[in-house]
């Protein structure tokens, strides 16, 4: 019989390495981008699914925009942890892996998601995309990366 390398995952380890990861993205989402406006942030975020309607939905659509970003924050979770026990070298390189997500999650969001969305384009602003990207690589790839391999 062959010993398999493969780690497998709880649901409730994917969820709460979701909300860890969550947490850290929508705090410095409101810290660095809302300039501390929760409720704009979220708002923004339901804005995808809602529309412009969204930003006089008050804390409503605020706590929508929450869901829908831990939803987010559980999908890019949950497909690392999948990436992770068909590839060990994930778990193994926790740094390399974690900066590399953070950027392939960027990259999606930026490329394919929002531009799917109600969300109305918006001008490219390096600065703005660096921020973005290092939040990203900071709050999603490396505590995602860092959590999948401690598998706690």
């Amino acid at each position: 019989m062959e010993k398999s390398n493969q780690t497998i995952f709880s649901f409730k380890q994917v969820l709460l390495i979701a909300l860890i990861a969550g947490t850290l993205d929508g705090l410095a989402a409101v810290i660095f981008l809302g300039k501390m406006n929760f409720t704009g942030v979220f708002q923004y975020i339901a804005s995808a699914i809602m529309g412009p309607e969204a930003f006089a939905g008050g804390i409503k659509t605020a706590l929508i925009g929450l869901a829908l970003h831990y939803f987010i924050a559980f999908c890019f979770t949950l497909i690392f942890t999948i990436a992770s026990t068909k590839t060990p070298v994930l778990r193994k390189n926790i740094i390399l892996s974690g900066i590399i997500y953070g950027i392939i999650v960027w990259t999606i969001m930026t490329l394919l998601i929002v531009p799917l969305t109600k969300i109305p384009a918006a001008p490219f602003h390096y600065e703005r995309a660096i921020l973005n990207a290092v939040i990203l690589i900071f709050c999603i790839g490396l505590p995602i990366s860092y959590l999948t391999a401690r598998k706690f």
